[in-house]
């Protein structure tokens, strides 16, 4: 039996559409003529899981150097922004397709829960960053008692 995850209908959207913007097809990347090359927008493959004691967020960032990365962290939300520069081109070289993305990344998201910001961990290895939030603990609730006023 298949557990239904409401969330990948819009994952499944979202690859849709960016697919649909970076065909191979050049009529289809109207994106490339309305901006130049140094502001398109890297859009990386993440995934946030939850254990019992943390969260962890994984996303795809080939061709970053770790010291291109950056990560900003609250104790709900969680950016990771970044850049890939372009290879100058030479004059003596000519391009026969050029579908390699360059330009800047900034992905943003709520957390399902609160974390410890100054625990978090980060670790970069073959293009993969995958970060690790240590949950916050929550306070137990407390029941107040409503006391009679003379």
């Amino acid at each position: 039996m298949e557990v239904y995850e409401p969330w990948n209908t819009f994952r499944d959207m979202e690859r849709m559409f960016r697919d649909f913007f970076t065909s191979p097809f050049p009529l289809l990347r109207a994106r490339q003529w309305l901006m130049p090359e140094s502001r398109l927008e890297i859009m990386p493959d993440v995934d946030l899981r939850e254990t019992e004691k943390e969260l962890i967020l994984s996303a795809t960032l080939p061709g970053l150097e770790k010291d291109d990365i950056d990560i900003n962290v609250t104790d709900d939300r969680i950016t990771i922004s970044g850049e890939r520069k372009s290879e100058e081109e030479k004059p003596e070289e000519i391009y026969h397709v050029r579908q390699q993305r360059y330009g800047l990344c900034r992905v943003s998201y709520d957390l399902p829960t609160v974390v410890k910001p100054e625990d978090v961990k980060a670790t970069y290895h073959n293009g993969i960053l995958e970060v690790h939030m240590p949950k916050a603990e929550v306070a137990e609730e407390h029941k107040v008692k409503v006391e009679v006023k003379d």
